[in-house]
Parts: structure tokens; C-alpha cells; sequence
């Protein structure tokens, strides 16, 4: 069973009425459900399998969360809890994008990032007036012209991919911008975790226009 929350990204308060999708990762199997007074949804979860959850709300963004079932036992009666952060959409609010992974020194679009690009692509068709900027970083580590073109390169590919969904390419701008934002103190020779240098490795987009 999984319990679930929507709340506001901003201020930490449950919101009522926000409508949430549950997607099987395998079947692609679709179900939603509209929190209630109090923020709460529940869903009941196959068996050994992946799901994502996302909300979906015209004016509103929520990350891509990732639940699964995969390794429990089943025989137990197993809860599963998710807060759900909704965020509203306004000029220049900026978003990282979870679970968005590429291979190494590539920049092909795999199906785990896929799947959470295809909530952009939502968001984009509920809100026609949308423009965005989407942006790939990297961690220090590599030579920094190189990681400056392999951002590009994968800001590139997730913007055609979005537009392949049917999104007008003039309503998105894809940067790379290499590891000269980074987010912490791993800079070149720094000695880091991989944990901080993943940090780093991130996509984001920003609203330019609503």
C-alpha cells in the first residue's frame, strides 16, 4: 500500500485537490486519484514491480518520484510513504529534474530518464503558454572544454526528445553549461565522494515564459 502526500514545495503544507498519476514502470498501466482535505492519496501496488508517481495539475510541477515493490515480502502487510512536493509554475523558478541518469560519456536519452521527461512533456501541453530553458551539468572530474560539449550534447538530446512528444521546439532552449555551476566545492582536484560529485551531475530547467 502505498500512502501518500501532496505538499507544497514553498511553504511545507499539505495541499487538497491535486490530482496524482501512478504509472507501472513495465505495463505503463496508468492510475490517478485526487488527494484528499488533507493531502492524502493511497494506492494499492502490484507485486515485484516498479512504479512512478507524479502530480498532475495545469499551473503546478512535482518531480518524477520512484516507488518499488521489487524484494518485499509480500506475505507482510507492507506500507509504503511519499511525500509529494507540487511546486507552483512562475517566471524564472527553476526545477531540478530527479532521476534523470545518462551512461557514461554519453548522451543518449535511456528509458529511466525518458519516463521523467515525459512529465515535462506533460506539464508543457497543460500549460500551451510555457517556455523553458533545460540545462545539463556535469561533475568536475574530465577535461573542462570537453564536459562543457557533452553538457550541450545532453541538453541537446532531452530537448529532442520532448519535441519528438509533439512540443513545439520554439518553446524550449537547451544549454550545457559543463561543470561551471557547480552546486558544491568539487572542483577540479577536489577530493570528493561520488555521492558529491553526483550532486553536480544534474538536469534542470527554468520557466522563461508562462
Amino acid at each position: 500500500t502505498l500512502i501518500g502526500e501532496t505538499f507544497d514545495c514553498n511553504v511545507e503544507r499539505n495541499l487538497s485537490n491535486i490530482n496524482t498519476v501512478l504509472t507501472n514502470s513495465e505495463s505503463k498501466e496508468n492510475m490517478s486519484q485526487i488527494s484528499d482535505a488533507e493531502g492524502k492519496f493511497i494506492y494499492q501496488l502490484n507485486a515485484q514491480s516498479d512504479f512512478t508517481v507524479v502530480a498532475n495539475q495545469q499551473g503546478r510541477y512535482s518531480q518524477t518520484e520512484l516507488v518499488t515493490t521489487k524484494e518485499l515480502d509480500r506475505s507482510k502487510t507492507l506500507y509504503v510513504t511519499l511525500k509529494l512536493g507540487v511546486c507552483d509554475l512562475q517566471n524564472n523558478a527553476a526545477f531540478v529534474l530527479k532521476n534523470i541518469l545518462y551512461d557514461f560519456d554519453k548522451s543518449t536519452i535511456r528509458p529511466d530518464a525518458a519516463v521523467v521527461l515525459d512529465n515535462v512533456v506533460s506539464i508543457m501541453e497543460q500549460n500551451p503558454t510555457l517556455k523553458i530553458e533545460l540545462s545539463s551539468h556535469t561533475d568536475s572530474r574530465g577535461n573542462d572544454d570537453y564536459n562543457l560539449k557533452l553538457s550541450q550534447r545532453r541538453a541537446d538530446a532531452a530537448v529532442a526528445y520532448i519535441v519528438s512528444k509533439g512540443i513545439n521546439r520554439n518553446r524550449l532552449v537547451a544549454k550545457g553549461f559543463g561543470e561551471t555551476r557547480l552546486v558544491n566545492n568539487c572542483g577540479n582536484s577536489a577530493d570528493c565522494s561520488e555521492e558529491q560529485h553526483q550532486e553536480n551531475r544534474r538536469s534542470e530547467f527554468i520557466i522563461k515564459e508562462m
